[in-house]
């Protein structure tokens, strides 16, 4: 067997078994349980505890009086009654990160899901969920 061809055979079977390429989730920072924390609390409509892992500074809930009504918004423009949260991935970069989530529920007798993607930053007392601007806005 060509050298050539044996050297890129077993490149190729070291990727597979080390997974090259796979994006790594940085476990124990706080970010995923922040995600956690927001999304569980919006299922069981605990809107005091999703406010408090939300970024300070945001214009659009500044108080939990704001925010309740956002929150509510964002449930009903799921369209259905969620009730498991999937955290797909969580990527940090640096004093940022990303999380990428799917809502499941039921509408009637139809199972049902919701693809979503939220922004986190770090702060002094952790990490915090970054509202969109169209947070609990109705989609178009």
């Amino acid at each position: 067997m060509n050298p050539r061809v044996r050297f890129v055979g077993v490149f190729l079977a070291g990727c597979l078994f080390f997974g090259c390429g796979r994006v790594q989730n940085d476990p124990g920072t706080g970010a995923k349980e922040c995600v956690q924390s927001f999304f569980q609390a919006i299922i069981n409509e605990d809107w005091r505890t999703a406010y408090g892992d939300i970024a300070p500074g945001s214009p659009k809930a500044a108080t939990l009086e704001q925010f309740a009504p956002l929150a509510r918004g964002y449930r009903i423009n799921l369209g259905f009654e969620p009730d498991e949260l999937h955290i797909q991935s969580c990527q940090e970069h640096g004093q940022e990160a990303i999380a990428h989530l799917i809502l499941t529920g039921r509408n009637v007798d139809q199972a049902r899901r919701y693809k979503d993607a939220i922004k986190l930053r770090r702060s002094d007392d952790g990490w915090r969920i970054v509202l969109s601007r169209t947070f609990g806005q109705r989609k178009k």
